[in-house]
Formats: C-alpha cells, sequence, structure tokens
C-alpha cells in the first residue's frame, strides 16, 4: 500500500484550518465590553422582540440614555451601562432591578440579546446616531 497518496490526519486537519478563514462567522460569538460599547455607543439599533415578533427602535445615547419606541407608538425611557460581566443592561425609568444581556453577533449582521439563556430579541440593524431624533 502506498502511503504517500493516503491522506494523513494531519494534513486533514490543517486543511480544514486553512479553509476556516472563509467559513462565516457561526452565531453564539459573545460581545466583549469593548463590542458592546461599540456596538450601542450613540447608535440606533432597529429590533424585534422574539417574544410577540413586534418591532422597535432604540437609540442609545453617549450619556448612558436609551429611548425605545415600539412599533405601536409605545415610548420608554431609561438608562444603559455595560457590566463587569460583558453584558448589556438596561434599566428602564420606574424599575428598580435592570435587565441584563448576553449580546451575541450572528454571521448574517444581526445580533441576538439573550437573558437567562433565552433569546429576548434581535438587533437587526445599527445606524451611527440618533438617526430618529428622539429627545
Amino acid at each position: 500500500m502506498r502511503t504517500d497518496l493516503m491522506l494523513r490526519p494531519t494534513s486533514v486537519f490543517l486543511a480544514v484550518l486553512l479553509y476556516l478563514p472563509a467559513l462565516p462567522v457561526w452565531s453564539g460569538e459573545s460581545l466583549d465590553r469593548f463590542e458592546l460599547e461599540e456596538l450601542v455607543y450613540d447608535k440606533t439599533a432597529n429590533c424585534r422582540k422574539e417574544k410577540d415578533q413586534s418591532l422597535c427602535i432604540n437609540y442609545f445615547s453617549p450619556e448612558g440614555e436609551i429611548i425605545q419606541v415600539r412599533d405601536s407608538g409605545k415610548r420608554k425611557d431609561g438608562r444603559w451601562f455595560l457590566d463587569d460581566s460583558d453584558h448589556l443592561c438596561i434599566l428602564w425609568n420606574g424599575k428598580i432591578r435592570p435587565l441584563c444581556f448576553v449580546v451575541t453577533k450572528n454571521g448574517d449582521g444581526t445580533f441576538n440579546m439573550t437573558r437567562h439563556g433565552k433569546h429576548k430579541s434581535t438587533i437587526l440593524k445599527i445606524s451611527n446616531g440618533n438617526t430618529e431624533n428622539y429627545q
């Protein structure tokens, strides 16, 4: 048997490694604190609530304020911050506890927001600045 024609496990492994950079980024890559800040600081995020598939727009101000307007026209105001565990947290006005999310990047450019292991909402699009001129 000619062993020079056979693929060895190491050559298969190397071939796979060389191919990997061409593959899309898989979902599940959690953003760290610096990536989260870059994602939301002074940005407008179009989002979808997974529970009822309703749409919303969030503006994350540089001062740490968040304004959310749902497709129904209902508005919520609060504060956003990043905790020491690389979570994006939102404390809505009138609430006592913040909602903190792990944010993961998807291969299609969207981001999942997960809380206690449950996918709560999806950031569909991010735009620089306050595109809706929320005050």
